[in-house]
């Protein structure tokens, strides 16, 4: 994982022997979900295309906009956990840069947890309204009335393997710990 404690946030990744079985499993996890937000970005092309080219011989497809906007929502989210394990988030670092030492890892320990502590809540929220659009089956007002809590799976689902990242981070550091 990039980010590391000893040699800062995009120091190269520990040798497989150095990683636990876990933080093994949550990587492949996040890859594999890697892999889907790059396939979702191909979709969004394949099918923004076949418009064009309907368009061109007066038809349409009628539902590549809904159906871009939720290839979009799963490139995100299921691009997440991967982002932050190859050290691909944007971060503010005027004060991190300036840091050294014991400081150093204290900022990160404080970004890792604070981002925890925010991927769970904003994990709960989601679920709670994944579920209420399940329990009252509401529908995208489109021709193909997609049931809301479809696409709004792809985000709780991006948001758990955000947060198994996290937690897998701050196991593998806490297991470090001499």
């Amino acid at each position: 994982m990039k980010l590391d404690p000893q040699a800062g946030p995009t120091a190269p990744e520990a040798a497989p022997s150095d990683r636990s079985a876990f933080d093994v499993f949550v990587g492949r996890v996040s890859q594999a979900c890697g892999v889907l937000a790059a396939l979702a970005v191909v979709g969004i092309l394949v099918i923004v295309c076949a418009e064009a080219v309907l368009r061109q011989f007066q038809a349409s497809l009628l539902v590549t906009d809904e159906i871009a906007g939720y290839l979009n929502a799963a490139a995100i989210f299921f691009g997440l956990a991967w982002t932050l394990r190859e050290g691909g988030f944007i971060r503010v670092e005027i004060l991190y840069d300036r840091a050294v030492g014991n400081l150093k890892r204290a900022l990160i320990w404080l970004n890792v947890l604070t981002a925890a502590a925010f991927t769970a809540t904003i994990l709960w929220v989601c679920v709670r309204h994944v579920v209420y659009a399940y329990d009252r089956d509401t529908r995208a007002i489109s021709i193909i009335e997609t049931p809301e809590w479809i696409p709004q799976s792809v985000m709780v689902l991006g948001l758990a393997i955000l947060l198994l990242q996290l937690v897998a981070w701050i196991v593998d550091r806490v297991r470090r710990i001499p």
